[in-house]
């Protein structure tokens, strides 16, 4: 392909950024937008002096001549857009979670792999510069082997906003560790590949308007098969600034989010000696803020072009998207059953 034609779907806070990240690719064509609410397209329009076909109709919207879609709507309608757009033959760039529960990830899974489609999961952080780092020390052996794994999401969402109407309901957003810490697990699998136990504890804590139907603090840890640990920590609403963490540790060093110690740097255990280490830039910790060096949707969104303009490989299939859901929901089912749960393949 020269340029791949791509369609948005949900033109949301989520969506729009999307939008303006394919509008920015010289790659790529923005031809078919679509959304059930009219004013959320027209203020797209609006607010990128921009305008292609659009609809307020996914069947319709999937007739068109796109190549691909990008799927930014709620939750719960992630899965079957993307086996209406497997179908179809579009490929498809999906935003998280992949779906609320696992049989329907499942069934995404299938319906890709049945259509030949191109399938990418909307988690950024792969390319956040740090990870990147880290991912690198770690494939060259410079961290030893890695026997522990830690990342957190720690977010404070107020309690008293609108997106609660959504966000708090089970069968429209689903879980919120699946939703926000989904990243966290897709994140240390990165790191140490496949999650074949969780155990897992969560509960409702924090007060807002609407009543969380699923958990805002959860508490998970899982085992991988290579036979390290991980923990990954989610709370949505706590008095304290966005915080995206990640530890790691290694027989040879360890990393700290953005700092990092070797066992080769003399004296590092020592007192007086605790910033003898490589510290990467502040920049790279996420923020939140999207269009950031660190907050790299932009990187993804390209990603996903340069799979389908120049058939680059994928960093994160349908496959592994259903690795990091399947280790969600087994975390999930722990809490429920008080039980270490396997992790379905």
């Amino acid at each position: 392909m020269k340029k791949v034609k791509i369609g948005l779907v949900g033109l949301g806070w989520m969506g729009s950024w999307h939008g303006r990240n394919v509008l920015a690719n010289n790659n790529a064509e923005l031809i078919a937008v679509a959304d059930a609410n009219q004013s959320g397209i027209s203020a797209f329009f609006k607010a990128n002096n921009f305008e292609c076909k659009s609809f307020n109709d996914y069947s319709r919207f999937l007739e068109s001549n796109i190549d691909a879609v990008i799927i930014a709507t709620p939750n719960a309608m992630h899965a079957q857009m993307c086996i209406e757009a497997a179908k179809k033959g579009k490929h498809i760039f999906c935003e998280k979670p992949m779906a609320l529960n696992l049989e329907d990830s499942k069934r995404v899974r299938e319906a890709v792999h049945k259509a030949k489609v191109k399938y990418l999961i909307g988690y950024h952080r792969r390319f956040n510069p740090l990870y990147s780092y880290v991912k690198d020390i770690v494939n060259e052996g410079k961290m030893g082997k890695v026997f522990a794994v830690e990342s957190d999401y720690i977010h404070h969402v107020p309690g008293d906003l609108p997106i609660w109407s959504w966000l708090a309901k089970e069968d429209v957003a689903g879980s919120l560790f699946h939703a926000g810490s989904g990243h966290n697990v897709d994140l240390i699998r990165y790191m140490c590949g496949d999650i074949v136990e969780a155990a897992c504890f969560k509960d409702v804590y924090l007060p807002r308007k609407e009543k969380v139907e699923t958990e805002d603090t959860a508490l998970a840890i899982f085992r991988f098969k290579s036979g390290a640990i991980g923990k990954v920590c989610c709370c949505v609403g706590p008095v304290m600034p966005f915080n995206f963490t990640l530890r790691l540790f290694g027989t040879k060093g360890s990393a700290v989010n953005n700092r990092i110690w070797f066992d080769s740097i003399p004296r590092f255990d020592q007192s007086g000696h605790e910033n003898d280490c490589i510290e990467l830039p502040a920049q790279w910790i996420p923020d939140n803020e999207q269009g950031g060096i660190s907050e790299t949707w932009d990187k993804l969104m390209n990603h996903f072009i340069d799979m389908l303009v120049n058939n680059t490989p994928c960093i994160n299939d349908v496959d592994s998207a259903y690795k990091t859901s399947a280790a969600c929901f087994a975390a999930l089912k722990s809490a429920q059953t008080k039980e270490i749960v396997k992790v379905e393949d």
